[in-house]
């Protein structure tokens, strides 16, 4: 058996249908796991499965949709029961979900989409991971991968709640953990860089703005969302067992090799996805 198989497993992503979360969503239904898939809107989830069943099911049904809205919290519990009703319980959860709701300077943020970048990245997520705890320590364990940014690494003055709550994320892995680790739940939070999905095209259609960002990566490129799902199938398969409360950054070397000197600009976080 590969070391990244996921066969048996049962899943979740938040956030599944677009970007990022898409791309992660395709590579763990590709790995052998059965998945819920959600975002806001059903009919977008249920398209998703239907295509995931198809690609990957062989005939069996492998994927379903529910909807989910972090601007309810409630929904956080329900998802939860719900995907737990339809497979039994839960192994891997990818907290993949986001809001970005102002980008500008940090003076102008208007004080209630603070606390709404605060609430809905940090405090649903937490109540999501609570929620499907339960079902993972009754299975035996599980893994919880929460996508922060790299704009929780460096500072950023126009995108300044939405570090601060990416930050949060990555502090709430670690802690989370180490709460987690008596039941076999492994958390870790992955930290994208620029990554092509529909939220950055509008900023990688001017040449000049992509050159420029490229030009900072020491990898010379332009990340895909395939690059964070193979850092997510890692964290939550048998290869990452003996990995929990680290913060993976994958941004292509920016931020350890080449370091940003003044935060990583709106182009580096617009890869996560904001659904």
């Amino acid at each position: 058996m590969s070391l990244f198989d996921l066969t048996g497993k049962v899943a979740i992503v938040t956030g599944a249908t677009k970007g990022i979360g898409l791309g992660i969503a395709t590579e763990i239904a590709a790995q052998g796991a059965r998945i819920i898939v959600s975002s806001r809107d059903q009919a977008a989830c249920d398209a998703l499965a239907e295509e995931l069943d198809r690609t990957y099911g062989k005939g069996q049904n492998i994927a379903v949709g529910i909807a989910a809205d972090l601007d309810r919290i409630d929904d956080m519990a329900m998802l939860a029961q719900k995907s737990i009703a339809v497979w039994g319980g839960v192994d891997i959860l990818v907290c993949n979900a986001a809001v970005l709701p102002y980008i500008g300077p940090s003076n102008d943020t208007p004080p209630e989409l603070f606390d709404r970048l605060l609430t809905r990245n940090i405090h649903h997520n937490f109540r999501l991971c609570q929620a499907v705890r339960p079902s993972m320590a009754k299975r035996g364990g599980g893994a919880i991968v929460l996508i922060g940014s790299e704009a929780g690494h460096a500072p950023s003055p126009m995108v300044l709640a939405y570090g601060v709550a990416k930050a949060g994320l990555a502090h709430l892995a670690r802690n989370l953990a180490d709460e987690f680790v008596g039941e076999k739940i492994r958390v870790n939070c992955v930290e994208p860089g620029l990554i092509r999905s529909f939220s950055s095209d509008s900023t990688l259609t001017d040449e000049t703005v992509r050159g420029a960002m490229i030009d900072k990566i020491p990898l010379k490129r332009i990340g895909e969302p395939r690059d964070i799902a193979g850092a997510v199938i890692y964290l939550a398969s048998e290869a990452g067992s003996y990995v929990t409360g680290n913060l993976l950054v994958v941004d292509g070397g920016r931020c350890f090799l080449n370091p940003p000197q003044e935060g990583p600009g709106l182009a580096s976080v617009s890869g996560t996805t904001y659904n």
